[in-house]
């Protein structure tokens, strides 16, 4: 048995390193897309927001700031939902007045107002109905 060993561990190692050699430029070339990819995507979405007036609000341990937004009618709006912590309750945005539901991820969360909106002040909340914030269109 151990000069069957001994007569093939030349050609194991040698197999084992061409193997890790070929899944190592697996992992390297698999990032390197991924990265492309999300490049690509954030070049894509920073064209999209070129379109619309943007109104960033933060959402904090237990808060919405501001809490109230003020955006004309008519004109293309996203209102970004900037999560910077993951200490927080805060993890939906709902409204039933806006048909409204944004799952928060950290960081930008997008939420694209309808332009067809009349006049007024709408209500959104957070998912536990705990946080308030209105939007008002004038």
């Amino acid at each position: 048995m151990t000069k069957y060993i001994a007569k093939w561990w030349p050609l194991l190692v040698l197999g084992l390193a061409v193997l890790s050699v070929a899944a190592s430029l697996l992992i390297y070339f698999n990032i390197s897309a991924v990265s492309a990819s999300l490049d690509k995507q954030q070049v894509t979405q920073e064209e999209d927001l070129a379109n619309y007036e943007v109104v960033t609000v933060k959402v904090e341990n237990d808060s919405f700031t501001p809490a109230h937004i003020e955006v004309k009618q008519g004109v293309p709006t996203k209102i970004d939902f900037k999560k910077l912590t993951n200490l927080t309750h805060i993890r939906s945005i709902v409204s039933q007045d806006l048909d409204m539901i944004v799952y928060l991820e950290n960081k930008d969360n997008y939420y694209t107002v309808d332009t067809n909106l009349k006049p007024g002040t709408y209500n959104f909340n957070c998912g536990m109905y705990m946080t308030y914030g209105t939007l008002t269109v004038k």
